[in-house]
């Protein structure tokens, strides 16, 4: 019980600080993006990655049943006001700084005495949430975006998915300590 408290403190002092530097955090970010652009760092995310996480998306608002809807390898054009206008996924919109804060509180919470098969559990319903929480993330920021418009859509993007994020991990390590993660026995004493 005492390191599952450990990782719920480590994720609170992670939740407070994403929260008081996600302004920061955000215009960084969008600065970082903008000089890698320039340079071929970038480009193997994009021609690889983007491609396969934009026909995740577009089967998922297929499945919602939206046919107003037209596709490239790298964006999305939705109707908007009668017009079509156009959403773009760049490299840096794939749910990488998800991934990392979901691996910080991995150190943490599976240091303790569980079975390595338990631990294993633990990391692939870890990894299988980040990618189905991906595709939600993606499929509702284009949802949001034709729904309210551009500068609501990025507020949602740039804001609310972190809290999302964060939101899931709480409610992962909960989930693996309750359900998932099993203590290794102790030999007994001879």
């Amino acid at each position: 019980m005492r390191t599952e408290k450990k990782v719920l403190s480590n994720i609170i002092i992670l939740a407070v600080i994403a929260l008081a530097i996600l302004p920061f955090l955000t215009s960084t970010t969008d600065l970082l993006t903008r000089f890698l652009i320039r340079f071929e760092v970038y480009r193997w995310i994009q021609e690889i990655i983007v491609p396969y996480e934009m026909s995740l998306l577009k089967t998922s608002l297929n499945l919602l049943g939206f046919n107003q809807v037209r596709y490239g390898s790298s964006y999305i054009e939705v109707i908007r006001s009668g017009k079509w206008d156009v959403v773009y996924l760049s490299w840096n919109c794939i749910g990488w700084q998800s991934l990392v804060l979901f691996l910080a509180t991995l150190f943490t919470g599976l240091s303790g005495r569980h079975t390595l098969f338990s631990k294993l559990e633990t990391l692939t319903f870890g990894l299988l949430g980040l990618f189905f929480l991906n595709v939600f993330r993606l499929t509702s920021v284009v949802l949001i975006y034709q729904g309210f418009g551009r500068l609501v859509g990025i507020i949602y993007h740039d804001y609310i998915v972190t809290l999302l994020a964060i939101g899931l991990l709480f409610f992962f390590w909960w989930f693996a300590y309750s359900f998932i993660l099993e203590e290794k026995s102790m030999p007994a004493p001879s």
